[in-house]
């Protein structure tokens, strides 16, 4: 599986051991996608503090954002710790849950981020984790996000129902196949008998 591992870097520079043994014990099993994070581990790294990094120009943040957006599109499953308040991460999750990507928020036990209150879709899952057993919590997190995955499920349609789809697509600002999945996920809510 494809993981994306997300997170602030004041979160990282706070305790860049556990996000060490996070990355380590997600990389066994696992390709990792974030490259970016673990630089942010290294004792050797040239950013000393989370400023160095937050102190980007317009352009490298615009750039930081894409490649980021380019990097959920690759990924199984995102993995983000929210234990601070970060825009980016609301961003992130926003894109994640558009491309039906299963978000795992996993945060420190002490902390309560307010910004992800409200937050409903059956993708996004929540954990709270302490140094000692995070990994536990990865695994147990990881287990229900293997259900989640989409799979690819490609089908012929006429060129009417493609302009149909199309003119949806434009008009209620939403990609075809999040359009056709509502309309299966409402047919499943509707069948009694279906016990998938």
């Amino acid at each position: 599986m494809k993981i994306y591992l997300v997170a602030s870097p004041r979160i990282v520079f706070e305790d860049p051991e556990v996000f060490r043994k996070i990355h380590r014990h997600l990389a066994k099993d696992h390709k990792m996608l974030s490259e970016m994070l673990l630089r942010w581990t290294d004792p050797n790294r040239k950013e000393k503090k989370a400023e160095d990094v937050l102190t980007m120009s317009h352009e490298e943040i615009v750039k930081r954002v894409k490649q980021s957006v380019e990097t959920l599109k690759k990924a199984d499953v995102v993995i983000m710790e929210i234990s601070g308040h970060s825009m980016s991460m609301g961003y992130l999750t926003a894109k994640a849950l558009e491309f039906g990507k299963p978000v795992i928020y996993i945060q420190r036990e002490i902390s309560q981020p307010h910004w992800m209150e409200g937050l409903d879709d059956p993708k996004l899952s929540s954990y709270k984790y302490t140094n000692e057993n995070v990994t536990e919590i990865l695994d147990q997190a990881i287990a229900k996000a293997k259900d989640l995955i989409d799979v690819r499920f490609n089908f012929f349609v006429s060129s009417k129902i493609l302009n149909y789809l199309d003119w949806v697509s434009q008009k209620r600002m939403e990609p075809r196949a999040v359009f056709l999945r509502s309309i299966i996920e409402k047919e499943m809510k509707r069948e009694r008998e279906f016990k998938g």
